[in-house]
Order: C-alpha cells, then sequence, then structure tokens
C-alpha cells in the first residue's frame, strides 16, 4: 500500500483494504488458552451495521519505527451516492438500502506536531456548500473539497423518515404539528 500512497486512491479501494484479513506481526502474537502458547494470528475488521450519520476517518499519518509522516495521497469520495451496502457483513432487512450523501469534510494542513484546520459544509437551508476557514466563509463547489488534505468525512444516510430514531420522529412529528 505504500507505493499506491503516492497516487490518488478511491474511498472503495480504501474501505475494501480496511476489511482485509492481516496476518500480526511476531510482537503482536496472541496467547492461546487451549494449547497454552503464544501463536501468530490473524484479523479481520468488519462492518457489520452503519449508523445515520457515518464519519469516516482518513489516515494522514503513517509511523515506523522511527519516523512519522504526514500521508497526502487523495482519497477520491463521492459527494452523493455512497452505498455502504457491499461493505456490510450483516445481511440488510427488507433489502433496505444504506446510501449516503456528503454533508461536512474536514481538512488538516500541516504535520504531526501541529497544523491548521479548515471544512467544508453542506447548509441544509439552502443546499449549498461553504468553506470555513477560520472567520472566512466562502460559497463553494463540493468537489473542491477532494483533496490530499481531507481528513474527516461526514455522510448522512438518506431516508424517507426523520433519522436519529424514536425521539427525533417524536421531535419532528411534534414539531410539524405545532
Amino acid at each position: 500500500m505504500a507505493e499506491e500512497l503516492k497516487k490518488n486512491l478511491s474511498l472503495d479501494k480504501c474501505l475494501n483494504y480496511f476489511a482485509k484479513s492481516e496476518v500480526l506481526s511476531e510482537d503482536d502474537l496472541w496467547y492461546c488458552p487451549n494449547c497454552k502458547d503464544h501463536r501468530q494470528a490473524t484479523k479481520k475488521l468488519e462492518i457489520w451495521s452503519v449508523p445515520d450519520i457515518l464519519t469516516i476517518h482518513l489516515k494522514r499519518f503513517e509511523n515506523t519505527k522511527s519516523f512519522s509522516d504526514k500521508i497526502d495521497a487523495i482519497v477520491e469520495f463521492p459527494i452523493e451516492n455512497l452505498d455502504m451496502s457491499k461493505y456490510i457483513v450483516n445481511p440488510l432487512k427488507n433489502n433496505e438500502t444504506i446510501i449516503y450523501d456528503l454533508f461536512a469534510v474536514d481538512n488538516h494542513y500541516g504535520g504531526l506536531g501541529g497544523g491548521h484546520y479548515t471544512s467544508y459544509v453542506k447548509n441544509d437551508i439552502d443546499n449549498e456548500w461553504y468553506y470555513f476557514d477560520d472567520s472566512r466563509v466562502s460559497r463553494t463547489n463540493p468537489l473542491e473539497s477532494i483533496k490530499g488534505s481531507a481528513y474527516l468525512l461526514f455522510y448522512r444516510r438518506r431516508s424517507d423518515k426523520p433519522l436519529g430514531g424514536e425521539f427525533f420522529s417524536k421531535m419532528y412529528k411534534d414539531i410539524s404539528e405545532s
């Protein structure tokens, strides 16, 4: 993967890499209670369910034994129509769709010891995207957020009903009736 970090990556490739089985090193041996010995193990991360609001943290720092470096590779992520169904292990109920739309991106500029944060955010009232940099705010195109500084991606699940569970459904119902 290190060579791939020098060119653009898709979010799809990152999510598939995240779910790939990994053989742990000799430094991470697992103690087997049956044979009473330390063994080399394999780990696999799987997604079993997804929330209404999905936050994706892009790894931007690479640590080796005595060196840390910022990863500035561009991860190409969708603004709309992120389909998470192919990454979920747990079968969906009633052929439920799990499509997400991006509503915010946090950026990090700088290195491991410090830096500067900015963000791109979609305003739900006017459906426009804005770029926030300290006290400056400007209207922007969401495609501008796809760059090597993107650090956190915030997606909202598409739904015909209010997101957030029973509490928010009741709150929206009460608001609409008043």
